[in-house]
């Protein structure tokens, strides 16, 4: 058993009981004096950290999580709760020396230990909709104990699951699956994780249950002294810990309103989910300030470059290359808004400060380039060349990547535009681009998670820049003003304002959610090769422990702090990336956006960089409905595979839906094609990664077109088969 790491108490017991009355899940109605003539021996506990450590696990601090009793009560936030990490509770970064290479090209350099600081948690009201669920059992054996798996989350429901999350208010059982960390490299470091398969509503508590689990010797599996003397009605002896009873025993009750006995329960807590505004405000508050202060009017623009590419010549495909930059209010703390900025509160530690713009006047220089398809404009050096008004589409570049250069200039981007007249713009997301990783900022912040802020806050800021972009193309007096955009003696517009579109790949499809959710002139967008919830993809990517873990791994070398670490950072995550925004693209959208939102995701079976399991959580948080069938004939890796979507029934199909597309069965004596990935939490490596079979996949294409239409539907390009992506024409990205 590891060791709680101790600390100084807080400031008296006045302070340690107000933050016990608030946790535990309940009222304190049912709180019962517990007998007096049984004791529990608590003699290995380190009562000095009760203030601040949920002592019914004691393996480490902030274990369970997350949970309700790192909270405490506020009247001012839409849940009641506000968060209430403690420094002395939160993960140590220890000191790293990484000299510059090509996966951290400037290197990583920290002298000291260096404890979370939890101020930026502490704003939010509450935990992650995708939560990473985590605690340690010793010695658990999920298969003996019959816990649910990623293979068949139908099990969820089974009367005897022993482990359940439950809806605290309507005892509902959440969509979940349970594994071990399959990272550590000790039982004692591998935590018990938790996964929602479907996201938890906002603002709802939930309870988590742990019963009847058995060890690897088929043994029932006993509680904690602590969580044994509050299920027991052991006495303590303990004021500090008494004070928590009364709230247990509230839980206690409540379960039992739900079904489920206190007999057999090894472990159970509550949690309450983060409100909409405390997840989303942010994020709508730089959008509706930035907005009004342009007064109706469009984004300031300017046209550096039209007609050549950066090599000289626009590429196959393209008849113009039209390049510049546009100015968009800076919400962040540094002029300019440079890597490494966070956002800009004027100096208060007010949790419910809103980001202001820096000085009232400063603004982000983002770049952007526009590419013309011959389809719309064969030929601008003929004022005759004849004018097919192209559809507008912003396009969004994958993982530390360029708008304006790099994927954005590849074959297979190049083929949806001119096989369907599509005009793509495209700028940088900042906080995820190259100049991100080139600065080092996302290595520092993977030394020291203290840092998160300067890479979530910016690509929040690279939202509201891809918003400003789309309105360049919507308003009249933005690019439609600009003779670079118009062709001809009647000067015509060569591209249609009416409606722009989003496309976008990787991390486009992770963060391309968010903008769609939340933009207010995009309804439409294709999602491609996505997912949600960065503490469940990052495990999961295949080259993770080489280019980030190699980092984070030695920064935070406890395995149950690196667990916990990636639980963290999704808290502040979910404001910049889709997994905040989920409920809002399935008919609760957010204030100032259309009415209309509807996305399509286009997955990668066994994809290796972003697993296709997570777009599985995806389609089921916004309702999406999938192709059938889905997957190879007779074969998945799942028992019982994409429980909890619907299936298409009928063609065309209007709303959100998902289309899992195959690249091939996997050929152990060549090595090619694709295998299913690992089901544990590690990512695949053996094979050819389909991460970029989709997109390059004629079919896959048409039907992202037709999705991208004002009124635009899903429409059949698989028939009565799997989506196999057979006519993958191997576009290159040159």
């Amino acid at each position: 058993m590891l060791s709680i790491r101790s600390g100084a108490v807080l400031t008296g017991a006045a302070c340690v009981l107000a933050l016990l009355s608030a946790c535990g899940g309940g009222s304190s109605s049912s709180g019962e004096t517990p007998p007096t003539s049984a004791q529990v021996d608590l003699s290995g506990l380190d009562l000095s950290t009760a203030a601040y450590c949920d002592l019914t696990v004691d393996a480490r601090c902030l274990y369970p999580f997350p949970n309700n009793y790192f909270t405490r009560a506020d009247d001012g936030t839409p849940t009641g709760r506000r968060v209430n990490f403690q420094t002395e509770a939160m993960p140590v970064a220890q000191p790293l020396s990484i000299a510059p290479n090509p996966l951290a090209p400037a290197g990583v350099e920290t002298t000291e230990e260096t404890p979370i600081d939890p101020g930026p948690w502490n704003r939010n009201d509450g935990f992650s909709p995708g939560a990473m669920i985590q605690t340690w059992v010793p010695d658990v054996d999920l298969d003996a104990s019959g816990a649910v798996a990623i293979g068949d989350l139908s099990a969820t429901m089974d009367a005897d699951a022993p482990i359940l999350v439950l809806d605290a208010e309507t005892g509902e059982r959440q969509l979940i699956w349970a594994e071990l960390d399959a990272n550590a490299s000790s039982d004692e470091g591998r935590a018990l994780i938790i996964r929602p398969a479907r996201n938890l509503l906002e603002g709802r508590s939930y309870i988590v249950v742990l019963r009847d689990l058995l060890n690897s010797e088929g043994e029932p599996i006993e509680p904690t002294p602590l969580f044994r003397a509050y299920r027991d009605g052991l006495r303590t002896g303990e004021p500090v810990l008494e004070a928590r009873r009364a709230d247990m025993n509230a839980l206690f009750d409540t379960l039992e309103t739900h079904g489920v006995e206190r007999d057999g329960l090894v472990q159970a807590w509550s949690f309450t989910v983060a409100s909409q505004k405390s997840l989303t405000e942010r994020m709508l508050h730089i959008r509706d300030q930035a907005f009004a202060g342009l007064g109706g009017g469009a984004p300031a623009f300017t046209i550096d470059q039209v007609g050549e590419d950066i090599q000289g010549e626009p590429r196959g495909g393209l008849s113009r290359g039209i390049t510049g930059t546009f100015e968009v209010p800076n919400f962040l703390n540094q002029t300019g808004g440079v890597p490494g900025s966070s956002f800009n509160y004027n100096g208060s530690d007010d949790p419910d400060a809103l980001p202001a713009q820096l000085n009232g006047d400063d603004t982000v220089t983002a770049r952007f380039r526009c590419q013309v398809p011959d389809t719309a404009v064969a030929d601008f050096d003929d004022p005759s060349s004849p004018v097919t008004p192209a559809r507008a589409a912003l396009y969004g570049h994958g993982l530390f990547g360029e708008g304006p250069g790099g994927e954005f200039r590849a074959g297979n981007v190049r083929a949806m535009q001119t096989e369907h007249n599509i005009m793509f713009c495209a700028t940088d997301w900042i906080g995820m681009a190259q100049e991100d990783f080139v600065a080092g900022v996302i290595h520092r912040i993977l030394a020291d998670v203290s840092r998160l802020p300067r890479q979530l806050d910016r690509s929040q800021q690279g939202i509201l820049n891809a918003m400003f972009l789309a309105e360049l193309l919507r308003h009249p007096d933005g690019f439609a003003s600009h003779p670079a955009f118009r062709h001809g003696p009647e000067n015509t517009l060569v591209y249609d304002p009416a409606d722009v579109f989003y496309d976008g790949n990787s991390q486009g499809g992770i963060l391309g959610g968010a903008l769609v959710a939340t933009a207010p002139n995009i309804h439409r967008g294709v999602l491609g090769v996505p997912g949600s919830n960065y503490s469940l993809l990052l495990r999961r990517y295949g080259p993770f422990a080489e280019r980030f873990g190699v980092v984070m791994y030695q920064a935070y070398p406890n395995e149950l702090d690196r667990s916990l670490v990636l639980g963290l950072m999704q808290m502040l995550w979910d404001r910049a990336e889709n997994n905040g925004y989920l409920s809002h693209l399935d008919g609760r959208y957010l204030p100032g956006t259309p009415t209309d939102k509807a996305v399509l995701l286009h997955v990668a079976l066994g994809d290796h960089q972003v697993t296709h399991w997570s777009a599985e959580i995806t389609a089921r948080s916004i309702g999406a409905a999938i192709h059938e069938p889905t997957a190879r004939l007779g074969e998945h890796p799942d028992s019982n595979p994409y429980v909890g979507i619907p299936r298409i029934e009928q063609y065309p199909y209007h709303g959100n839906a998902i289309m899992m597309w195959d690249s091939g069965d996997f050929d152990p004596v060549s090595g090619n094609g694709t295998p299913y990935p690992p089901s544990n939490n590690t990512g695949p490596s053996a094979g050819d990664d389909p991460h970029e079979s989709p997109r390059n996949t004629v079919s896959a294409r048409q039907q992202k077109s037709a999705f991208m239409q004002p009124f635009g539907a899903v429409i059949d390009v698989c028939g009565n088969a799997p989506c196999r992506s057979d006519d993958y024409t191997g576009l290159s990205r040159e």
